[in-house]
């Protein structure tokens, strides 16, 4: 079973593609699954405790976050094994990856804490120690996006066989791109007193899940586009890999992605909402 298959491995399907995906990187696997599996208790927890803040169950943010990091840490677990094998021995390439397990932990671990307590874990500068543990967690997410921007130019230097350069190309580039569209915005954002740029400052009235505004803008989702470019660039890269115009194709989807973001965060900061519905 090749490490460097470009799709599910043949054979026993689902299981043989998951045990490809665990041999990539067992570590950044195991993290995704860990996010994943803690998704179960904290649906129960919105299930028995009633309590909200900013207008929802004080348990949907850590539900959010613990689906963003299985999403990401999957990602980057699959991504990994197009990393040349040398590059992946490499001692700082372990320790990089205990940084982003670390810092995922702490993350998601201090989210669920001020849940129970239906306290703000973002923007809460309401004493010293919540503006330090505030600070830190926007270190940690950081610490996760910087890295996986440089898992995407060291795959793009990859000499790995058995992938197209397109797939190679439109990994790297949406990794890079991921890291800038929602490193930029994420940074923007934390820098202000809360997401909301005008209407009602709760997302009791928000969209569903998301809980993005819908009274005024809201600037989490041009965040949630310009991150989400580590997947969906890929995803473009992938259905065009074997067209002779697919690395054209993937430069267009990066121009695109970059204006999509840019344009949702114009727009919040003009107090519009994504949808009024």
């Amino acid at each position: 079973m090749s490490m460097i298959s470009a799709s599910a491995p043949n054979g026993d399907g689902v299981l043989d593609w998951f045990a490809e995906w665990r041999w990539r990187e067992p570590m950044l696997t195991a993290f995704a699954i860990l996010m994943a599996v803690a998704m179960l208790p904290t649906l129960l927890a919105i299930l028995i405790d009633a309590r909200t803040f900013n207008g929802i169950n004080v348990w949907i943010k850590p539900l959010k976050f613990e689906a963003s990091l299985a999403i990401f840490f999957a990602t980057l677990g699959w991504f990994w094994g197009y990393l040349d094998a040398e590059v992946r021995a490499r001692k700082s390439v372990r320790v990089a990856l205990l940084l982003i397990c670390g810092s995922g932990f702490f993350e998601v671990a201090y989210i669920a804490f001020r849940a129970a307590l239906a306290e703000a874990s973002h923007f809460n500068n309401s004493t010293r120690l919540t503006e330090a543990l505030y600070g830190l967690m926007g270190v940690g997410i950081l610490i996760q996006v910087s890295l996986a921007a440089w898992a995407g130019v060291l795959i793009l230097r990859s000499r790995e066989s058995g992938i197209s350069p397109t797939l190679r190309f439109s990994i790297g580039m949406g990794l890079v791109a991921g890291t800038v569209l929602g490193g930029v915005t994420g940074a923007f954002m934390s820098a202000q007193t809360g997401h909301w740029v005008g209407g009602v400052a709760n997302d009791a009235t928000g969209m569903f899940f998301f809980g993005w505004s819908r009274t005024g803008g809201d600037l989490r989702v041009a965040h949630f586009v310009g991150l989400h470019a580590m997947q969906g660039i890929p995803i473009i890269g992938y259905l065009v890999r074997n067209v002779p115009a697919g690395r054209t194709v993937v430069w267009a989807s990066l121009v695109i992605w970059t204006a999509a973001t840019i344009f949702f965060f114009i727009q919040a900061l003009q107090g519009r909402p994504l949808l009024t519905l």
